[in-house]
């Protein structure tokens, strides 16, 4: 029986800058703080799985560099297995300002992330196949995404695929999405248009198996060819949202790898990823099982 979540996406390291606003072009402002961390989308959703009890796989690519030693150490740490494709260039990057608001602006240097390949995907074949749920975002080339994707489900595992940044899709990804994890913003991009429940029924329409929206302090909008509904987000004091939407990924995908219905999965994301922003920092915010409840 297939178990287990695998993660293929992007690791960086994270500066974040901590400002009371942020600046108009031609502005200089000054930072009350600033953090160097681990993160990376993909990165992210992985711990946030192993986090929420998953038996976790993460496949990624880093420079032979100082920062990819770095990150290799960090991801380390945490409870799940690490597949490292080394590439001659340097570790991804990532930027992020967070105001008093606790609002994010992020830059993204992609780095060996970029240059992780369906090749390289080739080679995890037998890993993408035995796995339960394989995880997917955009920080990696959109043909490598393609690769996984076609081996899961070729494989019958379920994809999860979190288009964040956004990039524009094409048909084929969207039918081969069992779960298809959108912000709002992204949802706009996607679906062109502003209302959630037609744009998720024309999603699921060109093939998508579940599609869920995120939508911060008003919780979720899930729908699938049968069902549909709104999961409230719990009050949160609001430190950080930087690390919400990944928190969220690796909770949901944690809990359908289990066998846990899809509306228990949804409730328990939302919680998590909830309790994510009251703290600092996107991959130091993510909460363990045990904190969630």
């Amino acid at each position: 029986m297939k178990n287990g979540v695998m993660v293929v996406g992007s690791s960086n390291v994270d500066t974040v800058i901590y400002l009371d606003r942020f600046s108009s072009p031609g502005e200089t402002v000054h930072a009350n703080g600033k953090r160097v961390s681990c993160g990376g989308k993909g990165a992210n959703q992985a711990v946030a799985a192993a986090r929420a009890g998953a038996d976790v796989s993460f496949a990624t690519a880093l420079g032979d560099d100082a920062e990819g030693r770095f990150v290799e150490d960090r991801l380390s740490k945490e409870r799940m297995g690490l597949d490292i494709v080394l590439k001659s260039c340097d570790t991804g990057q990532a930027f992020i300002e967070v105001d008093s608001r606790s609002e994010n602006r992020i830059a993204v240097i992609g780095g060996a992330n970029m240059l992780l390949s369906p090749e390289d995907v080739e080679k995890m074949r037998d890993s993408i196949a035995g796995c339960g749920v394989l995880m997917l975002q955009n920080e990696i080339p959109p043909e490598t995404n393609a690769a996984a994707m076609r081996i899961a489900s070729e494989s019958g595992v379920a994809t999860m695929y979190n288009p964040a940044p956004f990039r524009q899709m094409d048909d084929e990804m969207i039918r081969m999405s069992d779960y298809l994890i959108l912000n709002r913003s992204e949802f706009q991009s996607c679906a062109g248009t502003d209302d959630v429940e037609d744009g998720c029924r024309a999603l699921v329409s060109k093939g998508a198996g579940t599609v869920v929206v995120t939508l911060g302090k008003d919780g979720c909008f899930y729908m699938d060819g049968g069902r549909s509904g709104t999961v409230p987000a719990p009050a949160t004091d609001v430190v950080d949202t930087s690390g919400a939407g990944d928190t969220f990924a690796g909770y949901l995908a944690a809990s359908l790898s289990r066998g846990s219905s899809l509306e228990d999965s949804i409730g328990l994301a939302v919680k998590a990823a909830s309790l994510s922003c009251s703290k600092r920092g996107a991959m130091d915010g993510i909460p363990r099982i045990d904190e969630v409840g």
